[in-house]
């Protein structure tokens, strides 16, 4: 059996979409392939770890159960000696029978996740990669912590959420200077709005919000917010710019909801407590557009949207045909397959 490890040098910088995008185009071609985590970081909320639902998804295992992974790591810092072979162990179970399995590994690679992380890409004699999540400090060093720490097991890196306006920058001087040190770049992956994406659901949920009609489109992804407020241009003219769009705007103000609703729009979330009008309900219904009430005012409602993008989760199709479109625009898709299948 062929393992893949997906090892990252921080949180959120893209295991999950490359996890769930292999084990998908695995899948289209009949092979049966496994989806494993063997730890993760509790919510303050505690419940479910999301991602596990997302794997699960993507090989048509959601209704799998395991109460034994992943195992949950102390939210106190004090890691301690991770249980890795309790870890193993449950990777060898939930892998049973499959042709290929991708490991969605730790966050982070120094210290005792990066040692806990080589552990268990020795224990499950995997190949790995590492997501690299780009910022503008990142170094090169940063980036070979990846070889000092796996070795011969790295097949390459990933470099994940490179701002767009230094994406020939990165291209044309840090992926040279990286192989150069003969570490693989197999792709070097834009930001992209779309992948910071929400769902009007998760959006209603954050806010507290109620549905007034239209519930069943709780899965409308919303990848822009536009704010109804002093608009000097025709409304339509402000609200045309962007679609996938959440328009936030008091409840009270009929004129700019009707102009949002001339836009294609994924929901409207009307502000201060108001109910639209009778006209607006009718119209919001012809368009399939869900409106949102909450009770917090324009200000308040805008400023709680700041905290919604660390919930964003790699669970709408759209995103994920979007990552796959990526990685095969701006990184070698085929090699990184081949890891899988040669």
């Amino acid at each position: 059996m062929t393992t893949l490890y997906i090892a990252s040098d921080q949180a959120r910088a893209g295991k999950t979409a490359l996890c769930v995008t292999l084990a998908r185009q695995l899948s289209q071609e009949g092979r049966k392939a496994a989806l494993f985590k063997p730890f993760h970081m509790p919510s303050q909320a505690g419940g479910i770890d999301q991602d596990v639902r997302i794997l699960r998804q993507a090989v048509n295992a959601e209704g799998a159960e395991s109460t034994a992974w992943p195992i949950a790591l102390p939210r106190d810092g004090d890691l301690g000696e991770l249980p890795v072979d309790r870890a193993l162990g449950e990777f060898r179970e939930a892998t049973s029978g499959a042709d290929i399995s991708i490991v969605e590994g730790l966050s982070g690679l120094t210290d005792a996740l990066g040692s806990a992380s080589n552990r268990l890409a020795e224990g499950m004699d995997a190949v790995v990669i590492v997501a690299i999540g780009y910022t503008p400090n990142l170094a090169l060093e940063d980036i070979l912590r990846a070889k000092q720490l796996f070795g011969d097991r790295l097949a390459g890196i990933v470099l994940n959420g490179v701002t767009r306006y230094k994406v020939r920058e990165v291209k044309a001087q840090l992926v040279p200077r990286v192989e150069a040190e003969g570490v693989k770049v197999l792709a070097a992956i834009p930001e992209d709005r779309r992948l910071l994406g929400v769902s009007v659901g998760q959006l209603a949920q954050h806010l507290d919000g109620k549905f007034l009609n239209l519930e069943e489109k709780s899965d409308n992804l919303v990848e822009h917010y536009l704010i109804g407020g002093m608009i000097l241009d025709w409304g339509v003219l402000y609200f045309e710019r962007f679609s996938n769009k959440a328009v936030i705007v008091r409840g009270d103000r009929p004129d700019i909801q009707m102009a949002a609703l001339k836009t294609p729009t994924s929901c409207i979330v009307l502000t201060g407590g108001h109910a639209p009008i009778q006209y607006v309900n009718y119209e919001a219904g012809e368009e399939e557009v869900p409106l949102i009430q909450v009770e917090t005012d324009t200000l308040a409602t805008t400023a709680a949207l700041e905290s919604l993008q660390e919930r964003v989760l790699f669970d709408h199709p759209m995103k994920q045909t979007q990552f796959r479109e990526l990685l095969s625009q701006h990184g070698d898709f085929e090699a990184l397959y081949r890891l899988l299948v040669a």
